[in-house]
């Protein structure tokens, strides 16, 4: 059975009221790839349910869905007989072989397995100092709070106050191509960026092609599916054509020096092949440059030992570039999250 189908069944258990999220489709899919079609039923029934008080709606769904199971026996001992230890042992063997797994390669469940992951991966932006000060027990000497305690003391400052600059998270935007050449990586880069929007307030979201959308309310919804599902319908030129440069300048125009790009950590996700003018591309990286913070750029085609930046796009961005890494998958995201904390 097509894991479309399955992944169907999952949301319709959502829609009866029952917690399905992501993870447990994943794992619904897997188990009933394991297992004979007969043991369907239990598959769904020992991955899909989180307590007992589930099982008659479960039931009633499932036959819906499917029809009435094969027959009422006890749940194959492939199930039974794991213990809870085997269970995550298995589980966590999977996830680290899934993290080196190309998003190109991955299967529809195992981007859903990903999305959960990227859920708890840890995002420590740089940061900033603020204009305004807040108290201190070291720093500038803060007048008006000292003359205010030495009311206390007749007049003298005995209880001297200080005060220093605050320091603030500094603002992430995300620039996602969604061309057609990025098909294979898109999804699950818009995924990463739904999991830093539900990190952190200070993360913007952008998608291009031919065009910029701006896609930052529509992947902050809670589940992932329904954010994709809402940034997909928002994006109109999704899987159309690259032009960087183009999008760049309306970003810089529209929102760069109004606040979003000045000193923050502008991050790029494209492959590079632009079909606009490179020399467009090379003037709104530099622009890029001189109001961002750092300017990072993933290209997933780095997955590949012997590839080269030498595509006319990729080679007129790289001098406006601070950190060119890959993005293909979990484990370049795991890897991109501690380079930010430590620019």
């Amino acid at each position: 059975m097509s894991e479309e189908t399955l992944t169907r069944f999952g949301r319709t258990l959502r829609d009866v009221g029952l917690e399905v999220g992501t993870g447990r489709i994943a794992d619904f899919c897997r188990a009933a790839a394991l297992l004979p079609p007969d043991d369907l039923y239990w598959a769904g029934r020992a991955t899909l349910l989180a307590q007992s008080a589930d099982i008659p709606v479960y039931d009633e769904a499932f036959a819906a869905f499917f029809g009435p199971p094969a027959e009422a026996r006890p749940p194959p001992a492939v199930v039974r007989i794991r213990s809870e230890a085997e269970t995550e042992s298995a589980l966590a063997s999977d996830a680290e072989l899934l993290k080196d797994k190309s998003f190109s390669q991955c299967s529809k469940s195992e981007l859903a397995a990903l999305a959960r992951l990227m859920q708890q991966l840890p995002l420590a932006l740089p940061e900033r100092r603020s204009r305004r000060r807040v108290p201190a027990r070291s720093g500038s000497p803060d007048l008006r709070r000292t003359l205010r305690r030495s009311f206390r003391t007749g007049g003298e400052p005995v209880d001297r106050a200080w005060r220093q600059r605050r320091r603030d998270r500094r603002w992430l935007v995300l620039l996602l191509d969604v061309s057609g050449s990025m098909d294979a990586y898109s999804r699950a880069l818009a995924m990463f960026a739904h999991a830093a929007l539900r990190s952190s307030r200070r993360v913007e979201a952008f998608c291009f092609g031919t065009r910029l959308t701006r896609v930052t309310r529509s992947l902050a919804a809670a589940d992932a599916d329904v954010a994709l599902a809402r940034a997909a319908a928002e994006v109109v030129d999704w899987d159309g054509g690259t032009r960087i440069g183009e999008s760049l300048k309306v970003f810089l125009d529209e929102h760069g020096h109004g606040g979003l790009a000045r000193g923050a950590v502008v991050l790029v996700c494209s492959d590079g092949l632009e079909v606009g003018d490179p020399e467009l591309l090379a003037e709104q990286m530099a622009r890029l440059g001189r109001l961002a913070y750092r300017v990072v750029w993933l290209n997933p085609l780095q997955e590949d030992p012997k590839y080269e930046p030498l595509a006319r796009g990729m080679k007129s961005a790289l001098p406006h570039i601070d950190l060119f890494a890959s993005g293909h998958n979990f484990t370049s995201l795991e890897e991109l999250s501690v380079a930010l904390a430590r620019i």
